[in-house]
């Protein structure tokens, strides 16, 4: 999940939200406006609702930011690199690069969030249940209640046991503890995921079928039970991806010192040239005045028409830097791997300081995946 917006920094974590964000803020204020407050708190105007439950709506997800900052800061405790904070609109996502390095770390990594949820509930519950005592209005004691059971609700559903969901990383924690099996415990939790989120889906059908708890609730239950299912199986493949690659460095998976050639050349040009003479499978090339204008796959050079070919110029093919993913060559693979598909591009550059030492295709990367698969699995096949 992208941000849209940057909020800033907090303790060194950049942090963000995307647009969905706001449809949550306005239809939990509305709620609590419209709904839930002056049930609980009748006899106060209009605007004091309003106001209420938009602080409310904003109190509530300061709360998730807490959350999620609890992971951010323990992760980067545990040696982890933590890219920042997304709020979103099922809560929110802590963007960690690589895995946690033991079960201990990924238990403390996954259990803080939850821990602080209830903390916060629980803070919010003996604030609820003074507010006599502290004068408090029964406006706004129903406000402070409110964000006590919805804080522990959170830290509850959290610690269900099925992945991505704190829970389920607290499982897989204790099954790769027990097994020394990592990827073994992710496809046990990855299944728990899998299978939580189709009885939410079940669950909510029948909700929006029976009218028991309304449309809303039952369309929204089915909706965090699908997020939950495709979030499981993104796991569960991220898992296998890493599993694939480990060990392997991004020099393993290069064309080493890839030739460069002249992008003011025209397309016909340059295969004659330069690309009918070498077995290189693309050409980053220069632009007029010095430096590298980007990278020309060989099929976009051979998929310009012939009779176009003496006029379009090679740099008019070439993918733009920074639409290509860059790498070091003794980097882990699977670094690379993310970040070509967090730009969803197909070829990498490889520089050693300021020199292109290599180039990476996809198609090597999926070489490289089959290898890791079919070599794990001939290790299962050993051990068994």
């Amino acid at each position: 999940m992208k941000e849209s917006v940057r909020l800033g920094r907090i303790s060194g974590v950049a942090v963000g939200f995307n647009w969905s964000l706001v449809v949550v803020a306005v239809f939990l204020a509305m709620g609590l406006a419209g709904g839930r407050l002056p049930a609980q708190a009748p006899g106060y105007p209009r605007l004091a609702y309003v106001l209420a439950g938009a602080l409310t709506a904003v109190t509530f997800l300061a709360a998730v930011l807490a959350h999620e900052l609890s992971h951010a800061i323990v992760a980067r405790h545990e040696g982890l690199e933590v890219d920042g904070i997304v709020l979103w609109l099922l809560g929110g996502f802590t963007r960690m690069k690589g895995d946690s390095p033991n079960p201990g770390a990924e238990l403390r990594i996954s259990g803080v969030g939850p821990l602080v949820s209830l903390v916060i509930g629980l803070t919010f519950g003996a604030v609820a249940l003074g507010s006599g005592w502290l004068g408090l209005g029964r406006l706004w004691g129903a406000t402070v209640g409110w964000l006590a059971v919805i804080n522990i609700a959170l830290a509850v559903f959290n610690l269900l046991p099925g992945l991505p969901l704190d829970g389920g990383r607290v499982l897989h924690s204790f099954l790769w503890y027990r097994s020394r099996d990592r990827m073994r415990a992710t496809r046990t939790v990855s299944r728990a995921g899998r299978g939580l989120g189709a009885l939410m889906i079940g669950f909510g059908f029948v909700q929006f079928v029976t009218r028991s708890a309304g449309y809303v609730d039952g369309i929204w239950l089915a909706l965090v039970g699908w997020f939950l299912m495709a979030a499981a199986r993104a796991e569960e493949g991220s898992a296998k991806v890493s599993h694939a690659l480990e060990g392997v460095r991004v020099a393993d998976l290069m064309t080493p010192w890839p030739a460069v050639g002249p992008g003011w050349l025209t397309a016909q040009a340059f295969i004659d040239e330069y690309a009918s003479r070498s077995q290189q499978p693309a050409w980053p090339v220069e632009q007029w005045g010095g430096g590298l204008a980007g990278l020309v796959p060989i099929e976009a050079l051979k998929a310009v028409p012939a009779q176009q070919r003496w006029t379009v110029r090679t740099s008019d093919l070439a993918i733009p830097l920074d639409r290509l993913s860059v790498a070091r060559p003794d980097e882990p693979a699977i670094d690379l791997v993310h970040r070509m598909g967090e730009l969803r591009s197909t070829w990498a550059l490889v520089f050693d300081g300021a020199q292109l030492v290599g180039l990476v295709a996809a198609n090597s990367v999926s070489a490289a995946l089959r290898r890791g698969t079919a070599g794990a699995a001939d290790l299962r096949t050993e051990g068994v």
